[in-house]
Parts: C-alpha cells; sequence; structure tokens
C-alpha cells in the first residue's frame, strides 16, 4: 500500500516526499474535476480504442440505449420461434427498470421461459433475478419483461448481466443467436476520494 501511494504522489504531484506536497493541490488531484477529467478522458480513449462509444452520464440521469438489433441477423443464426428484439441494451442505475421485449415469431400459442443471469453485475445487488414463463396467446406477436436496476451511490465500473430463454417445457436453452440479450448497467457515481 505504501509503495502504491509513493508512486501516485510520483505520478500526480512529482515528488515522493509527503511534505513537500501541497495539500490545495492533492485535494484538487483527487477530488475536484482534474481528477474527473482526467477519468473520463481515459474512458474516452478507451472507447476510441475499442470502437466503443459511450456517453458519460451525471448522476441520476435516466438512460436507457437499444445497441444491437436481431434484425441484423442473418435468419439462419436466428431461434424461428421465440427471441429478443435487441441484442445489447445501456441502462443507467438511475433508470429504476429496464424493459426487454420477446417475440412471437409464429403468432402460436406458446410459452417461453425468461431468465437473467449474472454477469459482472449480481442479482439482488445490482439488479433484481427474473425468472418467469411468458404465456403467448395465439396472435400474441411480442411480451416484454421489466427488470428493476438497484441505484446505490457506490462508484464501479460498468457491469453486465444476460437474460436468456428456455424452452419451458424442457428447461434447455432455446438455439439461436437472438435468445440471449446482454444488459450493460452504467454506473452514474463519481469515484471515492482519496485522503492521507
Amino acid at each position: 500500500m505504501r509503495e502504491k501511494m509513493r508512486k501516485f504522489l510520483v505520478l500526480t504531484m512529482k515528488t515522493d516526499q509527503i511534505d513537500r506536497v501541497n495539500l490545495d493541490e492533492l485535494k484538487q488531484v483527487t477530488e475536484g474535476e482534474g481528477m474527473i477529467s482526467r477519468i473520463k478522458y481515459r474512458r474516452q480513449v478507451n472507447n476510441m480504442m475499442t470502437g466503443r462509444k459511450q456517453k458519460i452520464i451525471a448522476k441520476g440521469e435516466i438512460l436507457k440505449l437499444e445497441h444491437a438489433h436481431a434484425e441484423n441477423l442473418d435468419e439462419k443464426e436466428k431461434n424461428e420461434t421465440f427471441g429478443f428484439t435487441c441484442l445489447h441494451y445501456s441502462v443507467s442505475e438511475a433508470s429504476g427498470t429496464i424493459k426487454i421485449v420477446v417475440i412471437n415469431k409464429k403468432n402460436q400459442a406458446g410459452q417461453v421461459r425468461v431468465t437473467t443471469i449474472d454477469g459482472d453485475a449480481i442479482a439482488g445487488d445490482d439488479y433484481e433475478k427474473v425468472d418467469t414463463v411468458l404465456d403467448f396467446a395465439k396472435g400474441d406477436t411480442e411480451k416484454f419483461i421489466e427488470v428493476k436496476i438497484n441505484d446505490d451511490d457506490n462508484w464501479e465500473p460498468d457491469e453486465d448481466f444476460f437474460v436468456q430463454l428456455y424452452d419451458a417445457s424442457s428447461g434447455q436453452e432455446l438455439a439461436g443467436k437472438d435468445t440471449r440479450t446482454r444488459v450493460t448497467i452504467i454506473d452514474d457515481d463519481k469515484p471515492g476520494q482519496l485522503c492521507f
């Protein structure tokens, strides 16, 4: 820990002598816009390098985005009976819930089981688990589930969980690339302070 602190001081304050550190400058670096700007800049650079473009959101801002739609998949890659309309959602912590649409492609009566699966995001902590069976009547083209997103005041990186479709009778995962969707929970909390 001491070595990490020394490296931090050398990197940010250009000295490893604590008695030479200007406390006002240190405060500006650790809790002011300087630190936040650097974090935003690093995230933007990372997004540019990886091809991801993600908006930085304010505390309490409600943001719900759809990134990858199943309609862009080749028909051979899709399940012929049920599927999701969107394969990747982003939602801010403050959004409260996310609505995920399931489509009944044959418009016939039937059932499909829908279950959330932990990724980096953990059920009960970051979101509330869903495990339900959707009943489609003949002619029903789509239904949806709502997943509750939990908001907290702790900074953490953006986290993912997944929603998977299963055969309601056998419990087997449905085949096809449109039977699993990813939900990214975007954190809206600023990082904490570094104190000496």
